[in-house]
C-alpha cells in the first residue's frame, strides 16, 4: 500500500465532516426525544423469561424440544392445541429460533394476548420492537413492517406514546434506509401516514403524504444488503461420544414423557419425570467434561463450543425454574443462581471471542462486525435470555460503534440509538440525509 504524505488539512476536513454528520444525526432524532417529554409511558422494561407462568405449561408439549422438534414447530403445535402458555415458554427460551421466525412467533402470541392478557401482549410487541432494531440478521424492510406492527398493537393496547415512537422508526427505516427500493418505500411511508391517521394524528400523517415523492426517493445512496459477518468467524466442533450417547438418551426419554403423559397414571407420571430428569443429569456430566476442554480448542471452535454451552445452560436454567411445567431435576432448583451465573458467564464468554476474532478481519468489515456482535448482545439481554446487568455496557459500545459505522459509511443510511422514556428503555433506528458537496 502506498504511505500517503503527511498533512494537516485532511485532519481538519475530516474533523468538520464528522461534525457535521453529527449535528445531522441529533437533529433527526428531535422527533423522539420530543416524544418522551410528552406523558412518558407507565410501566417499564419486562423480562420475557422471567413472565414464563409455569404451572400454565403443558409437560407434553413443552419437552417436545428436549426429544429433538425445533423450537418453532413446537410453538406452532402448542398455539393448535390451545396451549398458549407453552408456546410463550418454548419461544421464550428459544436460542436456535432466527430473527425471522422470532420476530413473527413473538408478533402471533401478542396478536392472541391482546383482548385476554394486554400485559402479556405488550411483552411481545416489546420482544417485537427490539427486535426491529436490533435483529443482526433482518433485512430494512422486515424492520420497517416490524415496526409497523409493534405501533399497531401498542395502539390497540392504548399506548400511543409508544406506537408513535415504533412509527417514527418505521418512517425513518422507509426515508434513510440504504438498501430498499424506492416502491418499497412508498409503500411503508403510505402504510406509516394511514396508521398515523388511525392514531388521530392527522398532521404527521398529512406531512408524510405531502412529502411523500421526496422521502420514495431515498437518501440518494444505495447498496446492497451485506450477509451476516458473525457466522464466518465461527468454526465446528464434534460432539465427544459420551455426550452424544447422553444426548439420545434424553430425547428418548423426552419422546416417551411426550407420548404417553396424556395417558398415563399419576404412577406413570412420576416415573416418566423420573427418567428424563435422570438423563438430564447424566448428560449434564458428560457435557461438563466436554465443555472443560475449551482452552485446548483454536478461537473459532471455541467459539462454537459456547454456542452449545449457551443452549445446554439455558435448557438446564428452564429446568431449574420448572418452566417445562414440570420438576423434573429437583436438585437443579436449589442451584438456580448458580446456574444463572454460569449462563451470564457463557454469554460472556462468547462475546469476547467474537471480539478477539473481529482483528482478523479488515477495518470496514470489522465495523460491520462490531455492530452486528453488540445488536446481537443486547438483543440476548432484552430478550431474557443473557441474565445479568450486561445491558448497560453493551448498549454505550453499541451506541458508539453504530455511530461510527454511520459516520464511516458518510452519515448514510441508519444508526442504533438508545432512549430512555419514563421506566421504558428503547432502542430506535434513526437516519440522516448524507452530507453533500457545498453548491449541491
Amino acid at each position: 500500500m502506498t504511505r500517503l504524505r503527511s498533512s494537516n488539512w485532511p485532519l481538519i476536513v475530516l474533523a468538520a465532516g464528522v461534525t457535521v454528520l453529527a449535528v445531522a444525526g441529533v437533529a433527526l432524532l428531535a422527533a423522539y426525544f420530543f416524544l418522551s417529554r410528552q406523558n412518558p409511558p407507565s410501566g417499564g422494561w419486562v423480562n420475557p423469561v422471567e413472565a414464563v407462568q409455569s404451572q400454565a405449561v403443558a409437560p407434553d408439549l413443552a419437552v417436545l424440544t428436549l426429544a429433538g422438534e425445533s423450537d418453532d414447530r413446537v410453538v406452532r403445535a402448542s398455539l393448535n392445541a390451545g396451549e398458549v402458555e407453552t408456546a410463550y415458554a418454548t419461544l421464550a427460551y428459544s436460542v436456535l429460533l432466527p430473527d425471522n421466525l422470532r420476530s413473527g412467533n413473538w408478533l402471533l402470541l401478542a396478536g392472541g394476548y391482546q383482548q385476554r392478557d394486554p400485559a402479556r401482549a405488550a411483552i411481545g410487541y416489546q420482544a417485537a420492537l427490539d427486535l426491529a432494531a436490533l435483529g443482526p440478521t433482518l433485512g430494512d424492510m422486515a424492520r420497517g413492517d416490524l415496526s409497523l406492527q409493534a405501533a399497531r398493537g401498542f395502539s390497540a393496547l392504548g399506548k400511543a406514546q409508544i406506537a408513535r415512537l415504533a412509527l417514527a422508526q418505521a418512517e425513518n427505516i422507509a426515508r434513510y434506509s440504504v438498501t430498499i427500493l424506492p416502491a418499497q418505500r412508498r409503500s411503508l411511508l403510505d402504510q406509516v401516514a394511514d396508521a398515523y391517521q388511525a392514531l388521530g394524528d392527522a398532521d404527521s400523517a398529512q406531512a408524510i403524504r405531502t412529502q411523500i415523492d421526496v422521502y420514495a426517493a431515498g437518501p440518494g445512496v444505495s447498496v446492497n444488503a451485506q450477509p451476516p459477518l458473525l457466522p464466518t468467524l465461527r468454526g465446528g466442533v464434534v460432539l465427544p461420544q459420551a455426550v452424544a450417547t447422553a444426548l439420545e438418551a434424553r430425547q428418548q426419554a423426552a419422546a416417551n414423557l411426550a407420548a404417553r403423559w396424556l395417558t398415563a397414571s399419576s404412577s406413570s407420571r412420576d416415573s416418566l419425570t423420573q427418567a428424563l430428569g435422570q438423563a438430564l443429569v447424566e448428560e449434564d456430566t458428560a457435557r461438563a467434561a466436554f465443555y472443560a476442554s475449551a482452552d485446548t480448542l483454536a478461537l473459532s471452535d471455541r467459539l462454537a463450543l459456547f454456542h452449545d454451552e449457551l443452549a445446554w445452560l439455558t435448557i438446564k436454567y428452564r429446568v431449574a425454574r420448572g418452566d417445562y411445567g414440570i420438576a423434573l431435576a429437583p436438585d437443579w432448583t436449589g442451584q438456580i443462581d448458580e446456574i444463572r451465573t454460569a449462563l451470564a458467564n457463557s454469554y460472556t464468554d462468547l462475546i469476547n471471542g467474537y471480539g478477539q476474532q473481529l482483528d482478523t478481519l479488515d477495518a470496514v468489515e470489522a465495523a460491520q462486525a462490531r455492530v452486528e456482535l453488540l445488536r446481537q448482545g443486547v438483543l440476548w439481554t432484552r430478550l431474557g435470555l443473557f441474565p445479568g446487568s450486561a445491558e448497560q455496557t453493551l448498549s454505550q459500545q453499541l451506541a458508539d460503534a453504530s455511530r461510527q459505522l454511520w459516520t464511516r459509511q458518510g452519515g448514510a443510511g441508519l444508526t442504533v440509538i438508545a432512549q430512555n422514556v419514563g421506566d421504558y428503555r428503547f432502542y430506535l433506528l434513526a437516519g440522516s440525509e448524507p452530507a453533500r458537496p457545498a453548491g449541491q
